[in-house]
């Protein structure tokens, strides 16, 4: 995810029910989106490579996240919150939020609603078998829909191409 994420994949979901004109700009015609048939369409998922913990993806991305100049603006330590409150321990589940800002500020000129996907997650989470997963929203999708002019359309690419270079060195421990 998820905080916002999970308000985007929402939208997403809302729009294979029908709804789904709500949440596209107003300039031009949209494409209908993809057929889906689970929320996991929506997302692109990465397990954790074999001997790399939940600490070293973290390392691991946040290190690469800076290499490409992808601030990390914010850490949300949920199953850590989760637990506070409940008194009972917690599978892992961290929400990292990133953001080239000159391209964030670009795209909420394009238009407002992006403000609701930014800035962009990637989510260190643990399965029921103790599988370390990274997941963040298939950005695809976003683009695809969007109708962005050309040059911002490239920059929202590279941005995806980013978070995806940031997931596969956490999935896989590259420091």
């Amino acid at each position: 995810m998820r905080s916002v994420v999970w308000m985007g994949l929402i939208v997403l979901s809302l729009g294979m029910s029908g709804v789904w004109a709500a949440s596209v700009p107003a300039k031009g015609k949209a494409k209908a989106p993809p057929a889906m048939h689970s929320l996991g369409d929506t997302v692109v998922k990465m397990p954790l490579a074999k001997g790399v913990s939940l600490e070293d993806a973290a390392q691991s991305m946040k290190l690469r996240a800076n290499l490409l100049n992808m601030q990390l603006v914010a850490e949300l330590p949920l199953s850590k919150q989760v637990a506070a409150i409940s008194g009972k321990a917690e599978r892992h589940a961290t929400i990292f939020q990133f953001c080239d800002a000159l391209t964030a500020r670009k795209m909420l000129d394009y238009s407002l609603d992006f403000a609701a996907y930014l800035p962009c997650r990637i989510a260190l989470v643990e399965d029921e078998k103790g599988q370390g997963w990274l997941v963040m929203m298939d950005l695809n999708l976003l683009i695809n829909v969007s109708n962005l002019q050309p040059e911002l359309k490239a920059k929202a690419i590279e941005v995806r191409d980013h978070l995806e270079n940031i997931m596969r060195a956490g999935a896989s421990g590259d420091l």
